[in-house]
Formats: C-alpha cells, structure tokens, sequence
C-alpha cells in the first residue's frame, strides 16, 4: 500500500510540476522515489520475492513491482527515454513506452498519513543506525533495545524498525523532546547471534561465488562454532535456504571455505540440492 501511495505521488508531482514548465522539481521527485523503491521496498521485500512455495502473498509482491515498474517506466519516459523504452518493452511486450499515455495519478491512493509514518520510522532508523556506526556495533549484531521518546508509532512499524535496526524491542517513552537511544550492551546470547549473521553472510556470499540462483536450495556442512550451530542453526539453515546442516564432511561440495570470527576458525562446505 505505502509504494503505491509513494507512485501515485510521484505521478501527481511529476505532472503539476511538468505542466507548470519546472523541470528541476518534476525530475527530482523520480530520484527520490528510486531509491525509495530500490533501497527501501525490493529490499525489504526480498523474502517475499524469495519464498519458495507460490502462495498469494509472493504473487502479490511481483505484480505489485510489476505494475510500480511498468508505471515509473511511463513517468521517467520524457526524461530518460531509452532505460524507460528497455524497462517498458521488457515488462510488457508492447511496441513503444513513448506511445502510451502520462499516467494519470489516482489521489483515492495516495495516503499522506502513511507517507509521513513511513517517513518518520525512516528517519528514527538512520539515526539509530548511526548510534550503531559511532559505536562500532555491526548491524548483523542483534541489540536488545532501540528507545524513542515523544514519538507515536504503531505496531507494524515498531516491528519495521526492529528488523532494520536488528532490535528485539522498542520501547516508547514521554519526554519533553524527541531522542532516539540505543541499548548497547551486548549480552554472550546477542553475541552468540551477531556471529550467527556473520554465518548467513558468509554462506550468501558462498552462495553467490557458486553461481547459484537466488531460489536454489543448498546442502550446507561446518566445522567450527558449534555453540553458535546449536543456538540458531535452525535461523541459519532457513536464512540460506539450506535443506540440511550438519557438522562434518560434505561429499562432492560445490565450495568450501574457511572464515575465522573473533579469531575462532570456521570450516563451510555448500553443493546444491538436487
């Protein structure tokens, strides 16, 4: 709902801005909104995209990006005419982006309410992240707490900060002006999980590296780190997509490779399933 209040913006803005001769303000709204779509949405909605059953929730996220993309492909059309031809063509078969119409904006969709939540949750989450980053505290180390005062926040976009800021809780509190805080304590469990993450990073990238699809699943074995493996090797087994993963030898592996996090050495071998 929020990308397609987000386009149908866009394409009011584009359009009043183009009709008023203000090319500058009709071209920045497009950046703004690419990389509100690329960072933001594709981003956040990789796991939908992912899944490997075809329920309707997948099927919605494709159409969903199919119909965002067919329609920032109209709008970018006076500007960029060539990347709007390819990306038109490619998503629909039909002869020529520069032969349809401007879309026209649908303002029944556009929800300003829930554009400046989306911003606000935003915002507090660059801030929290540059706690993270003036602390020297990874975002794949999970935290307990992220705190903000004199904000109002509901909880589906509570549960968007936790994943972004890698929080369990966020705790809301009054005060006389608004401040974002950051619990920094990192207890042995959120330690045991931080490497955890580090796990799934290095097997994405080994994922990566062996030419799989990003739908492929693996078989996936480790030497090393067993304590993190029998913590969350049920987190990590379903963050890579790993119909296995065991301790010890791994027949006919496509990759293996050894890490070492905090100076303790790791052993991970991947193939892919057949």
């Amino acid at each position: 709902k929020w990308i397609i209040s987000k386009l149908h913006k866009l394409i009011k803005d584009v359009d009043e801005n183009m009709l008023a001769y203000d090319l500058p303000n009709a071209t920045k709204p497009m950046m703004d909104f690419i990389d509100e779509l690329s960072n933001w949405y594709i981003r956040r909605s990789r796991k939908r995209f992912w899944k490997s059953e075809d329920d309707g929730d997948k099927n919605d996220a494709y159409q969903t990006l199919h119909y965002v993309l067919v329609e920032l492909a109209k709008v970018m059309a006076p500007f960029t005419p060539f990347i709007s031809e390819d990306i038109y063509k490619n998503l629909t078969g039909g002869e020529s982006v520069h032969l349809v119409d401007f879309p026209a904006a649908d303002e029944s969709l556009i929800d300003e309410s829930l554009n400046e939540k989306m911003e606000s949750t935003r915002n507090i989450i660059t801030e929290a992240l540059q706690l993270r980053a003036k602390n020297s505290i990874k975002v794949r180390q999970s935290l307990s707490e992220l705190i903000i005062t004199n904000y109002e926040m509901q909880e589906d976009f509570m549960e968007i900060m936790k994943e972004e800021v890698n929080v369990k809780n966020v705790i809301i509190k009054i005060g006389s002006e608004k401040k974002v805080e950051l619990n920094t304590e990192i207890t042995p469990e959120l330690k045991l999980e931080g490497q955890a993450r580090e796990i799934i990073r290095f097997i994405q990238e080994m994922r990566k590296e062996a030419g799989y699809e990003v739908d492929n699943r693996i078989e996936a074995r480790y030497t090393g780190l067993q304590e993190v493996f029998a913590e969350f090797g049920s987190l990590i087994q379903k963050e890579v997509l790993a119909n296995s993963l065991d301790q010890g030898d791994l027949e006919k592996s496509d990759l293996e490779k050894e890490f070492k996090i905090e100076e303790a050495p790791l052993l991970l071998k991947i193939r892919k399933s057949d």
